[in-house]
């Protein structure tokens, strides 16, 4: 035991500091982890008027990192992150809901509009909300 304990010492007082890339890159890992535990358990992007601000300030970090963090790990902007999410819960209501009516739905997944969630539904999944729903209920 005093043999791996003075390997464990001497391995911990000579190893190599991580490098800055290394610590920026775990780092931004860190915070995606957190951010989208934020975003699962507190589901904020229901909100239409959700904004980088309000992840920073919930997350205890700065606008720039969580949106430095959002590039870097999912090469992706803070709005497109989040409409991911929103098209994500909307798909999942209309599984759920499938009568419900397009303004009502996406309103509740956090659309300000509905061109809005038209062309932000249309850009992530490739096709209309109306399609997606038919190819889906042939899936079902």
């Amino acid at each position: 035991l005093l043999v791996i304990a003075v390997c464990l010492v001497y391995r911990h007082r000579h190893r190599k500091p991580a490098s800055p890339v290394e610590r920026v890159s775990t780092d931004s890992a860190q915070l995606m982890q957190r951010l989208c535990a934020w975003m699962e358990q507190q589901r904020p992007y229901l909100k239409s008027d959700l904004k980088l601000s309000d992840a920073a300030e919930a997350l205890e970090s700065s606008p720039r990192a969580i949106s430095e963090s959002i590039r870097t790990e999912r090469d992706s902007s803070f709005p497109m992150f989040v409409n991911a999410y929103r098209i994500a819960y909307a798909q999942q209501l209309m599984r759920q809901q499938p009568d419900k009516k397009m303004q009502a739905l996406c309103t509740e997944a956090g659309f300000s509009n509905e061109p809005s969630f038209f062309r932000t539904f249309k850009a992530v999944t490739g096709m209309t909300p109306r399609e997606w729903q038919l190819r889906n209920a042939s899936h079902s």
